[in-house]
């Protein structure tokens, strides 16, 4: 061991001494009690409502950034994450910039002194009672390390076609499709096959003769893939439209474009693209053989879309129409004679987009699809330079030679020496490594975490796009399937096998192989590995957000499933609901009975130093109605700097998250925001969510549904996917019921175009025993496998469900029905089943243990709510409130099985209506109303503290601090300021309740009156009850106002950094204008009337 090693665990050791590292407080569990969730309710909901245990609290992500680690840093940063109530921290190790200012050394990576850090942090966690849990590779992303070779990594299909005639027979050397020599690419052969080359095939795109249009464009270049083109918003009565001429009569049976993320990165999963193509025949008549919008696509989508085509008799001129909704940038559109499956890239699972039904099975000549009695398997008739030893028969023949190689994905953003491929993710071995590479390092064999000092395992972030292959892959294809997957291959490259439904199922088929395999052999595998080695595990959306495969199935294997949300709301990728929806994770832990949905909490691209207790409360509020339940904050950046000058790093200089962190300005209050946080997470936990609808997936693995889709208002739904519906779907009463007792008056199925017979046969099953189900006949089967069987399984199932000819209508079926040609909101009037929530705007959501009924209400997003609410339950109605815990009856007018009651929310507003059924509602007169007792709008004093450049003491009336008549130092001040006065109260009356409104305050107020801290107020409305505060005659008050760090930012950004007295990785603009901050009033004392 080297001396400055020695030196530096030396180190370590003096502080294990110091600090005592005992006694140890009591670990938190991963999610709280099934056994106490579901008891029934009583006193002890009361009591932990008010005071929640720890478990329902916050956790908070905690990053080191490159090599700036200290011990010293990382206690003082846990003892302060552990006093503002946080219930664990999850560590992860990123990479951004270089060397902090007052950072003593550097620590790498991996190395002993990584060891020793990531070992004190546990210790530190295990003192303060924190839960530990780590990422499961360097940086956030996903799951690699310099541990995983390139036989390791996740891998792609690849190939390279060769067209030859019999003349060509004697010379044919296939090439590989990646060069040898890149030695990292690890190229492997797969197979060598040949099949008649389809009808006008050549691979190339045709060249138009000549190209003309309504813009000034260049059109040409763009239809020959020369040039981009930037395109912005039209309407469609003002589309782009290019006249193409090609050099001679010919069918365009395909169109390429480029990537729906290409076109627009920030609208990829909401596009508004929409496009027609027509070919315009000789006599002049316009044939439509395209018309559709292009469907949602991911931000890792980097593969083109291909559109399949009607097709016509064969013309020289083409008519390509495009309306763009946002903005986007065009590289190519490619016509092709050739056929190819429509959206082959996405159906083959190289990206993610949503099934495109236009294309899917328009008419075109036999010929040009490749007929599998056709294909040959050349294999073991290639040497190993790739010379083809094979007599070619008569006529034209394309052959492709298929290998894989290490896709080339990498975890990040890590440091260097903890970076490298990421590990396959469709086979044991892979993820037995990875977890070997890393976690395995850490806790088994004496390692820096063993005897228990990690707690669990998580997986963020899937930015590692997608996976086609895997060594084993067509023996596993084959056991799942029962059929073999060689001459079905070329379907993977887009090629049309047979005709365009065959090709589709099999696609189904090769897309539920690869997700059951992403499935169990990753996301499985690690988690019986972490149960090996008592460890929880969670993991982010990846299934259906960037990966092909179920967006539900992969999360059974979770303790806690996680998604994530963003701020601020925007209306487009981040921030949107269609970017990382909540409702899939939501769903998915609701039926495989997980008590609790984490999210990565508040992260953003538009870190401004402004962010505040009250906006990030209505972010949380939107997304937990959506079904998040336990929040894990991003993030809490490490600060190894002691005694350094605040607020401290963010996540970086990338801007990135939101900074929770001991030098914000509001921390000594982040108690109060996780109190409220843990509040309501203890009953989103508690009991059984409500929703009156359950909307089955279907069976093709598609894309997430779009989260703006049309439903009815006042019902709730989740999302069932083919596993839950086979395993753990029951009925019980007529209603629809899983083994935890959720339950859901009707399943409704929007998409039934293929389906599988076991699909069928369930549901048949589910009638019998009467449930109502919602939804049409499939067209066809959504699988190969089984051949006629199944294919009698599926007409059989059909018979029985809609009969012998499908109608529109109710048909009985066993003890239940089969409702069809109607929309959901047709079926739920029909059925009377009335709306669970009237709300008028409010967002909602509703839970339940049997004999009591619960409903969070929140303000919408950008406002407040005022009105009437009317619910479907009764019974003794009481408002918990999360912001103070505070329980109360209050008026409400019950009648026909409802009950309406008025609320009042402010914005970010929020509060529970709880309904005992066993109780009588008691009388509560109508909402109290106050007279004013004094207005304080006189002079106050202000108390600044000293060395931020004002004077200690300034005398004025309200008036936020940048108006002040201070120096633009002291106008741009950022912490706390104590505003001082007294009143006269000439006729105290005991028995009256009195309130003080503070009117606007920017942004946390802390009161004392007489000299008695009454409550701090973090959110609207900045009103108390000071009753049990005041005193007869004089009355002294004094306010305590923080705001955040924006404004002293702003002014030290535009200092010499010698002069600053803050230190940031990301500044905010010098010159962008003051934010006002303080008490601004009107302060209002009032007295109950």
């Amino acid at each position: 061991m080297n001396k400055l090693l020695r030196l530096w665990l030396g180190g370590l050791f003096c502080a294990v001494s110091f600090l005592g590292w005992g006694p140890l407080k009591a670990q938190v569990p991963v999610v709280p009690s099934l056994d106490e969730l579901h008891l029934p309710f009583g006193a002890q909901d009361y009591e932990n409502f008010e005071s929640p245990e720890k478990v329902f609290y916050p956790e908070t992500w905690f990053h080191y950034i490159g090599g700036n680690v200290s011990l010293a840093g990382i206690t003082k940063d846990l003892e302060a994450i552990a006093a503002a109530g946080f219930s664990g921290i999850q560590l992860f190790h990123g990479q951004f910039g270089g060397i902090w200012p007052g950072t003593d050394g550097q620590i790498t990576c991996l190395s002993p002194k990584w060891d020793a850090a990531v070992q004190h942090t546990a210790k530190e966690c295990e003192r303060l009672g924190l839960r530990f849990t780590m990422q499961g590779c360097p940086g956030w992303a996903m799951a690699g390390g310099p541990w995983i070779r390139p036989e390791q990594a996740m891998r792609h299909l690849v190939w390279s076609r060769t067209d030859v005639t019999a003349k060509e027979s004697d010379a044919i050397v296939l090439p590989a499709a990646f060069s040898k020599e890149e030695d990292w690419r690890d190229y492997r052969d797969v197979a060598v096959i040949a099949f008649p080359t389809p009808l006008d095939d050549t691979g190339n795109p045709l060249r138009p003769e000549t190209v003309r249009s309504n813009t000034e464009h260049d059109w040409a270049k763009v239809l020959t893939g020369e040039a981009s083109i930037q395109l912005g918003a039209v309407t469609k009565d003002n589309p782009y439209r290019i006249d193409v001429t090609l050099p001679q009569e010919t069918v365009v049976r395909t169109v390429e474009f480029p990537s729906i993320n290409g076109l627009s990165h920030a609208w990829c999963y909401e596009p508004g693209v929409n496009v027609r193509v027509q070919a315009v025949m000789p006599d002049g008549e316009e044939v439509n053989i395209l018309h559709t919008d292009l469907p949602q696509s991911s931000w890792q989508d980097d593969r083109p879309i291909t559109l399949a085509c009607r097709e016509t008799e064969p013309t020289r001129n083409y008519r390509i129409t495009i309306v763009n909704q946002h903005d986007i940038t065009l590289g190519n559109v490619f016509l092709f004679s050739g056929a190819r499956k429509n959206n082959w890239e996405s159906e083959a699972g190289w990206t993610l987009r949503s099934i495109e039904r236009g294309g899917q099975s328009v008419e075109q000549s036999k010929e040009a699809y490749v007929a599998q009695s056709g294909i040959v398997d050349l294999s073991d008739k290639m040497a190993s330079d790739g010379t083809l030893d094979w007599k070619v028969p008569d006529g034209a023949w394309t052959i492709l030679r298929i290998g894989h190689v290490n896709a080339g994905m990498k975890n990040g953003p890590a440091p260097p020496e903890g970076t490298g491929w990421e590990c396959d993710k469709l086979s044991r071995a892979g993820s037995d490594t990875q977890f070997d590479g890393y976690i395995g390092r850490l806790i088994q064999n004496g390692g820096a975490l063993g005897g228990g000092l990690l707690n669990g395992l998580l997986f963020d972030s899937w930015e590692c796009k997608t996976q086609t292959w895997t060594p084993d892959m067509e023996q596993e294809f084959y056991q799942r399937t029962g059929y073999a997957l060689r001459k079905w291959i070329p379907a993977l490259f887009g090629y049309v096998v047979d005709d365009p439904e065959r090709t589709a199922r099999f696609l189904i088929d090769w897309r539920r192989v690869v997700g059951d395999l992403f499935a169990d052999n990753f996301y499985g595998n690690m988690a019986e590995r972490a149960k090996q080695n008592g460890l929880s595990i969670s993991y982010e959306t990846a299934a259906g957000d960037i990966f092909p495969a179920d967006i539900m199935e992969y999360y059974k294997y979770a303790d806690v499933p996680m998604c994530e949300f963003w701020q601020p709301f925007t209306e487009g990728y981040v921030g949107s609901l269609n970017f990382k929806p909540i409702k899939p994770t939501a769903s998915a832990a609701r039926l495989y009975g997980k008590p609790r949905v984490a999210a990565e909490a508040f992260t953003s691209f538009n870190h401004t130093w402004d962010e505040n207790f009250q906006m990030l409360r209505e972010v949380a509020n939107v997304n937990c109605v959506e079904g998040v339940t336990h929040l894990i904050f991003h993030t809490y950046t490490h600060n190894p700097q002691v005694d350094f000058l605040p607020p401290g790093t963010s996540f970086a200089g990338a801007g990135i998250g939101t900074p929770f962190l001991k030098g914000q300005t509001w921390w000594k209050y982040m108690k109060e925001f996780n109190t409220y946080l843990a509040r309501c997470g203890y009953l989103f936990e508690r009991g059984c969510p409500v929703s009156d609808v359950l909307w089955y997936l279907g069976d093709e693995i598609d894309h997430k549904p779009d989260q703006q889709a049309p439903f009815p208002d006042g019902y709730k739904y989740d999302y069932c996917n083919p596993d839950v519906l086979l395993t753990r779907l029951s009925v019980r009463d007529g209603k629809i019921v899983t083994p935890e007792g959720i339950s859901y008056e009707v399943l409704w199925m929007p998409s039934t175009y293929r389906m599988l017979p076991e699909t069928l046969e369930k549901i048949y099953e589910l009638l019998c025993d009467g449930a109502v189900v919602v939804g049409e006949a499939p067209q066809g089967l959504a699988t190969l496998s089984g051949g006629d069987a199944a294919q009698r399984r599926f007409d059989e199932a059909v018979s029985k469900i809609w009969g012998e000819k499908p109608a529109s209508g109710t048909r009985e079926v066993g003890n239940g029905k089969i409702i069809s040609g109607m929309s959901i909101e047709q079926v739920l009037t029909r059925l009377e089943i009335q709306p669970d929530v009237h709300a008028s705007g409010a967002l909602w959501l509703h839970r339940t243990t049997g004999d009591v009924d619960w409903y969070y209400v929140c303000a919408p997003k950008g406002s407040g709510f005022e009105g009437v609410v009317d619910f479907r339950s009764t019974g003794r109605v009481r408002l918990w409130d999360p912001v103070d815990g505070s329980i109360e009856d209050i008026p409400c007018e019950q009648r026909d099985g409802r009950t309406l009651v008025a609320l009042d929310l402010a914005p970010s507003g929020s509060c529970f209506i709880v309904f005992e059924k066993g109780e009588k509602q008691k009388k509560v007169s109508q909402q109290r109303t106050f007279e004013t007792v004094a207005v304080l709008d006189g002079e106050w004093e202000f108390l600044f503290p000293e060395g931020w450049g004002t004077p200690r003491s300034v005398r004025s009336e309200l008036k936020p601090w940048k108006d002040l008549d201070l120096s633009q130092e002291g106008k741009s001040f950022s912490g706390t300021v104590e505003y001082r006065t007294s009143f006269e109260l000439p006729h105290f009356k005991k028995n009256r309740s009195y309130q003080l409104d503070l009117g606007r305050v920017e942004r946390i107020a802390e009161i004392w009156i007489n000299g008695k801290q009454v409550e701090t107020l973090w959110t609207e409305p900045y009103r108390a009850d000071v009753t049990d505060y005041l005193q007869k005659g004089e009355n002294t008050i004094c306010i305590k106002v923080t705001n955040t760090w924006f404004n002293r930012l702003v002014y030290d950004a535009g200092q010499p950094e010698e002069a600053r007295k803050t230190w940031v990785l990301k500044w905010p603009d010098r010159s962008a204008p003051l934010r006002e901050s303080g008490l601004l009033g009107p302060v209002v004392l009032r007295q109950q009337r």
